[in-house]
């Protein structure tokens, strides 16, 4: 019989249920994968030019903005008082100097803008900043105390979260940039161009969450979704109401019209508000045993082709990545001294509308971006690895394995160049590690070839990349045969 010829996919899109003979589940952790099902490292953090080269703020950069002429803003990340700093010119600059001026409360920042001002909300008081003068203030005319704020309709929208926890509470009509005073008129008095409040009472549960889009407001409670629209009557009018909730009102992600978030059950669902899918079925046993999924965070990235919702859950270290035609992975950071991974060192991200650059705060206070040819997070190494699950290429039968080819490419800046493959049979002890040298910078396509790697039943796969070098993984294929017995 002629040898055979068989792929080992390394993509993190397989199909698992086939692919857990034996006890192991193909897994991927730091990579991303293109268009054509190459495996590369995931995107480093890369210095910004626009941030300074080192620490900003100690505690951590909670929040990151960046407003529609250009302007960034950074919060820290403070027990309760945060600071809230201008980036730009490579400094950051405190636009808050007094106490009144910074932001209070200990949820994550939320942000939105008008004509004239940014708008924060951080679980107490709503900050605002005029973007003329980088004048700080707390919001005027007694609006609530909010986690979440949008603009929506010329008003202002905020959650109450102190108070009256299932009421969306809206401020006065404010246009253009000469009387903003409306936007700080909250009073109900049914005067509709003054402030007033709609009430999410489908089920009796708070508001954990709101957001908007383009001209919906969307409500999650911990039991379910409600969608208002402007209405000419009702000024806010109910337009539908779904049971599905959040249990991490920082995990919703917004998608054009679409929301992604993890939902009451940790789910990761996604929806446009009235008909929904979840897409968490080869991570659910992940998600069922996270210890604390409420203080989950999500952002949206999208570098190049290249499109991927992250959710990442502090207490847990661990963070969860879906890449659209692609499938799951795991993001994690590394830490060298320790010899270990630790969370992702991402606690904010931002994607700039003015060119597209993916903006990152850290837990160590640094700001940098995404970027696909930086094959380490700010000088510290990735750590990147795939693995298939068990594989008996459709046959009990024992195969012998005559030979493996591997293809790859490395960047053309890199200074190391060695990959791993190793391989295990029917749940035993590692073998290998095979390493493979990639050539020397410049030499951007290699192929390399291993042969007899013995005779197995089922086996599973697993390829590291090189702790520094910015390698990818273009193909690899298995030569085999199947034996008689």
């Amino acid at each position: 019989m002629p040898s055979q010829f068989a792929e080992i996919d390394f993509t993190p899109n397989q199909d698992s249920s086939s692919e857990e003979l034996g006890g192991a589940s193909p897994y991927a952790l730091n990579v991303i994968v293109d268009t054509n099902g190459v495996v590369s490292k995931r995107p480093g953090i890369k210095a910004y030019s626009v941030a300074p080269s080192g620490v900003v703020d100690s505690t951590g950069i909670a929040g990151l903005y960046a407003t529609n002429d250009g302007q960034l803003f950074a919060v820290n990340n403070a027990v309760n008082s945060r600071h809230i700093y201008k980036i730009a010119n490579g400094s950051a600059t405190l636009v808050d100097h007094l106490p009144d001026e910074t932001l209070i409360g200990n949820g994550r920042p939320v942000f939105t803008e008008t004509e004239v001002y940014l708008i924060i909300a951080g679980g107490l008081n709503i900050q605002k900043v005029k973007l003329s003068t980088l004048e700080s203030s707390r919001l005027l005319g007694d609006p609530p105390f909010a986690t979440h704020v949008t603009a929506n309709s010329s008003r202002l929208l905020a959650n109450d979260a102190t108070i009256d926890k299932t009421k969306i509470r809206f401020s006065g009509v404010f246009q253009g940039t000469t009387d903003t005073s409306e936007m700080e008129d909250w009073t109900v008095d049914g005067n509709p161009d003054h402030g007033g409040f709609f009430t999410a009472e489908a089920r009796a549960d708070n508001i954990l969450a709101m957001a908007d889009n383009t001209n919906e407001i969307f409500v999650w409670g911990t039991d379910n979704l409600q969608i208002f629209v402007p209405d000419t009557n009702l000024i806010f009018a109910p337009a539908a109401t779904r049971e599905i909730g959040t249990c991490a009102p920082y995990s919703i992600i917004k998608k054009d019209q679409e929301f992604f978030w993890l939902d009451q059950y940790r789910r990761i669902v996604y929806s446009d508000g009235r008909s929904f899918q979840n897409i968490d079925k080869p991570i659910k046993n992940q998600l069922e045993a996270l210890t604390n999924p409420s203080d989950c965070f999500g952002f949206r990235m999208i570098l190049g082709n290249k499109e991927c919702f992250v959710w990442s859950f502090i207490q847990d270290q661990v963070s969860y990545v879906y890449q659209v035609d692609a499938g799951w992975a795991i993001w994690n950071s590394y830490d060298s001294a320790a010899a270990n991974f630790t969370k992702l060192n991402i606690l904010s991200h931002h994607l700039r509308r003015d060119g597209g650059v993916n903006v990152v705060g850290t837990y160590d206070g640094k700001i940098g971006f995404l970027d696909q040819n930086t094959p380490d997070d700010l000088g510290e190494k990735i750590v990147a690895q795939v693995a298939t699950g068990f594989q008996d290429r459709g046959s009990d039968n024992r195969k012998f394995c005559k030979g493996v080819k591997i293809s790859g490419r490395r960047g053309s800046t890199s200074t190391a160049s060695l990959g791993r493959l190793e391989y295990r049979d029917d749940t035993g002890q590692w073998n290998g590690p095979l390493y493979m040298d990639f050539g020397s910078t410049g030499d951007n396509t290699i192929v390399k070839e291993f042969r007899s790697l013995g005779v197995y039943n089922r086996r599973q796969w697993r390829f590291t990349f090189s702790d520094s070098a910015n390698l990818s993984l273009v193909r690899v294929q298995e030569e085999f045969d199947t034996l008689s017995i």
